[in-house]
């Protein structure tokens, strides 16, 4: 898979994700399965997108990521067992992954 296609799919996976938690907070059961399937399409595509570098800030942004994936599994997981704190990993993920965003050095 090209980067361009790898990108597209990761804007794929954070709208259908969107959807999915919207569909979740309207009562229908089928927002699990949707915002399950964005958090996969994703999270594959963000591993795949990284950027392999030696260097040490590089890789500890890398890791970083980590979080924001463990954050997605938590809310799904929270909205499984019919929980409303599913909300606050999926309020994580999107600071953490806000941050990051600037984080990263320009190249």
């Amino acid at each position: 898979m090209t980067a361009k296609y790898t990108s597209w799919a990761f804007a794929a996976g954070y709208t259908i994700v969107i959807v999915g938690a919207i569909v979740h907070i309207l009562g229908y059961s089928a927002g699990f399965y949707v915002f399950c399937i964005g958090v996969l399409i994703n999270t594959v595509s963000r591993f795949k997108l990284l950027p392999r570098s030696g260097d040490a800030r590089t890789r500890r942004l890398n890791g970083q990521h980590f979080i924001i994936v463990a954050c997605f599994v938590a809310a799904a997981y929270f909205m499984y067992r019919q929980r409303t704190a599913w909300a606050l990993p999926l309020l994580i993920a999107g600071v953490v992954d806000f941050y990051l965003t600037f984080r990263y050095p320009k190249s």
